[in-house]
C-alpha cells in the first residue's frame, strides 16, 4: 500500500473512531462486511434525537428575551442593523462552505459505458451434447484462447460465442466477458459475468472480471465487493493492485461524504440558531408594540 492509500485509510479510520455508527451507512457496507468477516462487532445505528432539547432551548431564550425587553427597546435600531449584518455574513459563509466541497480526483482509466445489444448466449445448459458438438466446442475453445493470446479479442469473442451455442458453461461466459472488457465494453462484460454467476456463484473468474468492469465504470463500491469475494475464493496477484486502488477510492469517497455530512449538520445548526434568534427578536418586538 503506498503512502497516499495509507493516508486515505488512516483518515477514514480516524473519522470512524469518533463516529463508529457511520459504519452503518450504505456507502460503507463493503468495509463493514470486511470488519465483520474478521470477527469485529459493529455498533448499532443511533436512534434519531428528540427535539426536546431545542424546545427547552427556545424556551430559555424566550424567557431571556423577556427579561431584557427594556434594554432591547433602547437599542432596537442597533440590534436590527446587527441582525441584518449577521444574516448576510451567515449567507456569505454558507456560500463559501458550498464552494469548499472537494471534487473527486479524476480517474483517467475510466471507460465509456457501452450500449451494444446483448451478445448471443446460446442454448440452455443441461441438454444432450453429441460427440461431434463436443469436438467442435473443443476446437472453438482452442481457437478462442489462441486469438485472445494474440490480442485479437474480437475473434476470441466470436469463437467463445460458437462454444456457448454448443456447450454453454459459466467459465466460457466469464472468458468471453474478459474479452469484452479487453475491447472496452464493460457492460457486455458484466452481462456475461452475471450469466456465469447465475450458474456458479463462486466463479472467481466471473467475479474478478465483473469487479474490474465495475471499477472501469467508476462503481468502486460494487467493484470492491466483487473483487474481495474473488480474492477470498482464489487469490490472484494480478488483481491485488486493482483492489488496492478501489479500496483507496472507496475510502476517499467515504471521507468526503463524512466531511460533507458534517458541513451540512453545521449549516443546519446555524440555520436553526438563526431561526431561534429571529423568533426571539420578533417576540420582543411584539412585546414592545403591546407595551
Amino acid at each position: 500500500m503506498d503512502s497516499a492509500q495509507a493516508s486515505a485509510l488512516k483518515k477514514l479510520i480516524s473519522t470512524l473512531k469518533e463516529q463508529p455508527e457511520l459504519l452503518n451507512e450504505p456507502s460503507l457496507a463493503f468495509f463493514k462486511d470486511y470488519l465483520t468477516s474478521l470477527g469485529a462487532t459493529i455498533p448499532a445505528a443511533k436512534a434519531a434525537h428528540s427535539h426536546g432539547h431545542d424546545s427547552a432551548h427556545d424556551s430559555h431564550e424566550h424567557k431571556h428575551g423577556s427579561g431584557c425587553c427594556a434594554h432591547e427597546h433602547e437599542s432596537h435600531d442597533h440590534g436590527h442593523d446587527s441582525h441584518s449584518h449577521g444574516h448576510g455574513h451567515d449567507k456569505e459563509q454558507h456560500g463559501s462552505e458550498d464552494e469548499e466541497e472537494e471534487p473527486e480526483e479524476e480517474d483517467p482509466e475510466l471507460m465509456a459505458p457501452d450500449s451494444d445489444p446483448p451478445a448471443e448466449v446460446g442454448v440452455a445448459a443441461g441438454g444432450e451434447v453429441s460427440d461431434a458438438d463436443m469436438d467442435k466446442a473443443g476446437e472453438m475453445k482452442m481457437a478462442a484462447a489462441e486469438a485472445a493470446s494474440g490480442g485479437d479479442y474480437a475473434k476470441a469473442v466470436e469463437c467463445y460465442t460458437s462454444v456457448l451455442k454448443l456447450m454453454p458453461s459459466p467459465l466460457v461466459f466469464a472468458k468471453r466477458g474478459d474479452c469484452f472488457l479487453k475491447l472496452k465494453k464493460p457492460n457486455a462484460a458484466i452481462r456475461d459475468c452475471d450469466k456465469a454467476l447465475e450458474s456458479n456463484p463462486d466463479s472467481a473468474k466471473a467475479l474478478k472480471v465483473r469487479g474490474m468492469a465495475k471499477r472501469y465504470l467508476g462503481d468502486y463500491e460494487a467493484a470492491q465487493k466483487d473483487l474481495a469475494l474473488a480474492q477470498r475464493i482464489d487469490y490472484d496477484d494480478a488483481v491485488d493492485g486493482i483492489q488496492r486502488f478501489v479500496i483507496k477510492r472507496c475510502a476517499d469517497r467515504q471521507a468526503r461524504a463524512v466531511k460533507q455530512k458534517a458541513k451540512e449538520a453545521e449549516r443546519a445548526a446555524k440555520a436553526a440558531a438563526r431561526r431561534r434568534e429571529e423568533a426571539r427578536r420578533e417576540y420582543e418586538k411584539q412585546k414592545e408594540e403591546e407595551a
